[in-house]
């Protein structure tokens, strides 16, 4: 569901207005590119997407307006666009649809006729300011519209950094690199009754997805509740998960405390690395999913509850199962509905999706203004891995965002990690494989140490790697690495 598809009839009417008062042809597309109304010739297209490589893909693409008045000699706009010697255009403006810093549609006027043409030729200074306006009422409906979901979706906050708003799958970025299938997949789930597990790398959007699968689901007027079982020591995890009885033991207030699972009751509990709960614990999970009944610590009566349970995890289960450290009758009570979110060295064409999407928030909330990325620093920053994934990319982008001076980003704003990065991939191939090997581990640990996500937690980064925390330590000392 795109966000237009919640005001079809509002565009459509609005539309239709401005075409008879202005007297040319108005036609808007989503964020997908699919023509969601238009007036004239383009009113038989509603439903179809635009041709790829035309003018209003292009503002799709940057974000940016643009005027064209010959289409036939305007190779830069239209020079892709395969059905560029069919076009019966004769004038075209466009203009960009924002809801907060992501290009949700555009919307343009277009000229038909030479008495069309000349008309917008002769007031094309009017265009812009008006066509921002009626962009900004558009963005406004659908602020609106949000305002009153959010109402309806109830997202207690149990994690410090997860975000307050509601999340719904249309506001997820990604080209067609798996997301897309992912996304369709949770969407024939929300309203089911069986457990979800996400699996993916630190940074990859776990929670954003639960949040999403709450949110477009029956129960999204009920609880959201979000734990991370990596971030509570071992010995309170229990009582926050199913709660306790007064005085169940020294410190406890006396009236007790519902846990997680009782404040989820009717909506939908995330267990953030459900992989980190504690071989003890994971009985009691068990029974949690199988019976749908809590038992309070210290407590002597069964409570029922009606939880929809989302888990997520970077772990290999399937290792630990065999390992014996994680229980293999809990796996498959959790791995019922397995989603998988691809890190983004796996999804390339993602990346120059969400620099756009960074670049207009941090322009918009440091107030720089518009900025882009140097072509070549675009190139760069794709070939780049990002360990950190969505997160690490995130925080590089607000970093290059406080250090530009100007509007066009190089790589002098670069954070110190990724020029690091870049001087070792291109050390001569001299040193002999030992050496070389040496260079390249020593350039990741400094990658993760270096990455804000991770907040210098040597522990997190030793369990990122899948190493000891005195392994981490000995590699640090190895290759002078700060230990912060």
């Amino acid at each position: 569901m795109t966000e237009f598809s919640r005001i079809e009839e509002f565009i459509q009417s609005y539309a239709d207005n401005i075409s008879k008062v202005l007297g040319l042809d108005v036609t808007i597309l989503d964020e997908q590119g699919i023509r969601v109304s238009g007036t004239g010739y383009y009113q038989d297209l509603i439903g179809l997407p635009a041709p790829e490589g035309s003018f209003f893909r292009m503002i799709l693409q940057t974000g940016q307006p643009g005027m064209i008045f010959d289409m036939k000699k305007n190779e830069s706009e239209c020079g892709n666009c395969k059905f560029l010697q069919q076009c019966r255009e004769l004038a075209t403006i466009g203009f960009p649809v924002h809801k907060r810093e992501k290009t949700v549609g555009v919307i343009g006027i277009i000229g038909f006729s030479p008495e069309q043409k000349e008309k917008m030729l002769h007031h094309s200074e009017k265009w812009m300011p008006f066509l921002q306006h009626t962009s900004s009422l558009i963005e406004h409906k659908l602020l609106e519209l949000d305002a009153e979901r959010e109402k309806s979706c109830n997202i207690q906050e149990e994690m410090p950094q997860a975000s307050v708003h509601p999340v719904y799958f249309a506001q997820l970025i990604g080209a067609e690199t798996g997301l897309r299938d992912v996304i369709a997949k949770a969407k024939k789930v929300t309203n089911s009754i069986s457990t979800v597990l996400i699996r993916g790398e630190s940074g990859t959007g776990k929670e954003l997805l639960a949040k999403a699968i709450h949110c477009e689901s029956a129960r999204s007027r009920q609880p959201f509740v979000a734990v991370n079982c990596a971030a509570i020591p071992e010995t309170l995890l229990e009582s926050e998960l199913f709660g306790y009885e007064g005085g169940a033991f020294t410190g406890s207030r006396r009236e007790g405390k519902p846990g997680k699972f009782e404040l989820a009751h009717k909506g939908t509990i995330f267990l953030d690395e459900v992989g980190d709960i504690p071989l003890s614990l994971q009985p009691k999970l068990l029974r949690v999913l199988q019976e749908k009944t809590v038992d309070r610590v210290g407590g002597v009566k069964t409570l029922g509850v009606d939880v929809r349970v989302i888990a997520a995890t970077h772990r290999d289960l399937e290792s630990m199962v065999r390992e014996g450290t994680f229980r293999e009758d809990l796996y498959y009570r959790l791995n019922v509905i397995p989603l998988r979110l691809k890190p983004l060295r796996e999804r390339t064409e993602d990346i120059a999706l969400y620099l756009q999407h960074f670049l207009y928030r941090y322009g918009t909330l440091l107030q720089k203004g518009k900025l882009e990325l140097e072509a070549q620093l675009v190139q760069r920053l794709r070939a780049y891995e990002w360990p950190g994934n969505i997160r690490q990319l995130e925080n590089a982008v607000e970093y290059m965002v406080n250090m530009a001076e100007g509007q066009v980003i190089g790589n002098e704003e670069l954070p110190e990690y990724l020029l690091f990065e870049d001087e070792s991939s291109t050390a001569g191939s001299d040193l002999g494989l030992e050496k070389l090997v040496a260079e390249y581990e020593r350039s990741i640990l400094q990658r993760y140490l270096n990455a804000g996500n991770y907040g210098q937690d040597k522990a997190a980064i030793a369990n990122e790697l899948r190493i000891s925390l005195s392994t981490l330590y000995r590699k640090m000392e190895k290759y002078g690495l700060e230990k912060g």
